[in-house]
């Protein structure tokens, strides 16, 4: 049996004292596998019970602080505090190897250049594109959220057992946050505001009218900020008939 759990739910502001926004995948015969890990993430995993060493590979849907922010806690709790041995699999979008090595260079100086006790491998993955990773299969998605030359991703996850889970990372409502959620088992969903404006990112007013037509059968909204933390259980109460969608928390467990 799979599950997602969700390590952090928080936009980028920690709205209503969540971490940033982290997902867990994990089950037999893969992984597990980490989505995004901002910022917050190891103290988050921590909090959970959860060693860090025994996450075997991360796939990141963009490169902003709150989505990769917490690598270089990751690698120095690798290298002197939980030291882990195994390969670090490692898939994400265009720049993500040269994104990771400067946050670690900007945080730690000198320690990037320490031999460390485990390797780590860097996969770049363009929209339309898949790669293998931990046992499943990660295809991208274009999403809509940041300038060019960046390339951010909507992901979709394939487990062994044929289970598809997506991600819409941080993203404007587009076309590729529709394919990737397309026969999804799961959408994990971005909601960062009640209403527009919200610069490109999804809103509550849009999926109220989105949900119906995702064609995913289950729907976990998150990276919530302030004012849809505060409303939640209002917000729950318009979610349109026969859709089942709800609400992520930090620390929430989803079967799959």
């Amino acid at each position: 049996m799979a599950q997602l759990v969700v390590v952090g739910s928080s936009d980028a502001f920690n709205a209503g004292g969540r971490c940033h926004s982290c997902y867990l995948l994990e089950g037999d015969g893969f992984g597990p596998l980490m989505v995004d890990f901002g910022a917050t993430a190891l103290h988050a995993l921590r909090k959970l019970g959860r060693d860090p060493a025994q996450i075997a590979g991360f796939a990141f849907t963009h490169l902003h602080g709150d989505h990769v922010g917490g690598w270089p806690f990751l690698m120095i709790d690798g290298m002197f505090n939980s030291p882990r041995s195994a390969l670090l699999d490692v898939v994400g979008p265009k720049g993500i190897e040269a994104k990771l090595t400067a946050v670690m260079t900007l945080a730690y100086g000198e320690l990037n250049s320490y031999a460390k006790p485990f390797e780590t491998s860097y996969r770049e993955l363009h929209a339309g594109e898949e790669a293998s990773i931990v046992g499943v299969t990660v295809r991208g998605f274009a999403a809509e959220h940041m300038d060019p030359p960046e390339e951010p991703l909507c992901l979709r996850v394939t487990l062994p057992d044929g289970t598809i889970v997506a991600f819409s990372g941080d993203t404007a409502m587009c076309d590729g946050l529709f394919a990737a959620a397309d026969g999804a088992d799961l959408l994990v969903a971005e909601c960062s505001c009640v209403a527009p404006p919200c610069g490109r990112h999804c809103t509550w007013q849009e999926w109220k009218e989105a949900l119906p037509r995702t064609g995913a059968k289950r729907v976990l909204l998150t990276h919530l900020g302030r004012e849809v933390r505060a409303r939640v259980d209002e917000l729950v109460a318009e979610v349109p008939a026969g859709v089942d969608a709800r609400f992520a928390d930090d620390g929430m467990v989803i079967q799959l």
